[in-house]
């Protein structure tokens, strides 16, 4: 979503990924990877430029999803990332318009849950109770 809306905002104000990377003062390869939906900005200060930029709020450039990704690459890298924008990838196709029925979306919800704090219960009898 952040690389969608970023390369359309940059179009639609008819910036080149050289004019833009040039304001932000980053690489055109990383304005390319932004917008490819390889990776975020890690800085704040970078958001709040691109906001400034095109006059829209931080929160428009960045959706709840994008934020769970970015997080997940700053506390696991790009691989934890990866996983879970392809998990969320795969959850809103599916419960977006998929060909279950809402019976059999609640019941993939609920083992959702269930593997959710089976694997935490696990993890913490594996690697110790300090984690909360």
């Amino acid at each position: 979503m952040f690389g969608e809306r970023l390369k359309q905002l940059r179009q639609e104000n008819n910036y080149t990924q050289e004019q833009l990377a040039e304001m932000v003062d980053i690489s055109k390869r990383t304005l390319i990877n932004y917008e490819q939906g390889r990776c975020y900005p890690k800085q704040t200060e970078i958001l709040s430029k691109l906001a400034s930029i095109f006059n829209v709020t931080v929160d428009y450039l960045i959706s709840e999803e994008d934020r769970y990704v970015q997080e997940a690459s700053e506390r696991g890298g790009g691989s934890a990332a990866k996983e879970v924008a392809a998990f969320l990838t795969s959850a809103r196709t599916m419960f977006a318009g998929g060909r279950l029925s809402e019976e059999d979306k609640d019941k993939v919800m609920r083992k959702l849950n269930e593997l959710y704090w089976d694997s935490r219960a696990k993890n913490r009898e594996k690697y110790g109770k300090g984690e909360k």
